[in-house]
């Protein structure tokens, strides 16, 4: 007989929650953070279009791929920011194997991107990077 949980769930073996924590996390090696990194990026990236999204590619050293994000004020109020934000990063943390290695992204929102729901997001980014 199993062991289940209270929420009804099987209960996971110890070193298959260590392969997903550390394949899926999103720690602070994996962001752009500095600003002298986003003006390198912004500066010498190769920038491509999405309808809500302009995404800034730059090669690095690093042996990883990093994230960055910006979303300006013209895009909506601190809520509707901080909600595309943390979609990007679940984006970004849930499909790191579709995007290039070794590479910063910059993800810049436009103004229509806080109308997007979840999966609207996750269909446009797919879409730019499936081709």
């Amino acid at each position: 007989m199993e062991d289940l949980s209270s929420s009804g769930e099987e209960q996971r073996d110890a070193s298959v929650s260590q392969f997903s924590a550390k394949h899926f996390g999103f720690t602070k090696e994996d962001r752009v953070r500095r600003s002298s990194d986003y003006k390198r990026i912004t500066k010498s990236g190769v920038r491509r279009r999405t309808a809500h999204f302009t995404i800034r590619l730059l090669g690095n050293e690093l042996g990883r791929t990093r994230l960055g994000v910006a979303v300006s004020k013209k895009v909506g109020n601190a809520c509707a920011r901080n909600r595309i934000k943390r979609r990007l990063r679940e984006y970004f943390r849930l499909r790191r194997d579709i995007f290039p290695p070794d590479t910063d992204i910059v993800f810049v929102a436009m103004y229509g991107a806080a109308t997007l729901d979840s999966k609207q997001l996750f269909s446009e980014l797919d879409r730019f990077f499936d081709r």
